[in-house]
């Protein structure tokens, strides 16, 4: 992450359960957007995957829209 942040990187999207679970592990995220879509999934990579240990959260707001999307905004706290 460090070499992101010496290239002037202060803000990312970054998306998608791999290349979010190698950022959860190597600390690399802050603030955490979760969007919630009302359709059950039979399969696919797991957005969080097996982590090494439990990353905690505080939230920071929730919105609903009008199709059921529901988006949770978190902030990262720091491991312990």
């Amino acid at each position: 992450m460090s070499i992101l942040a010496g290239r002037g990187f202060r803000h990312l999207y970054v998306d998608g359960g791999v290349t979010i679970q190698g950022f959860l592990r190597a600390g690399g995220i802050n603030r955490l957007t979760i969007t919630k879509v009302p359709v059950l999934i039979g399969d696919g990579i797991p957005l969080f995957g097996n982590l090494t240990h439990d990353v905690r959260l505080k939230h920071i707001k929730t919105k609903v829209y009008r199709r059921g999307l529901v988006q949770t905004v978190y902030r990262v706290l720091p491991g312990e």
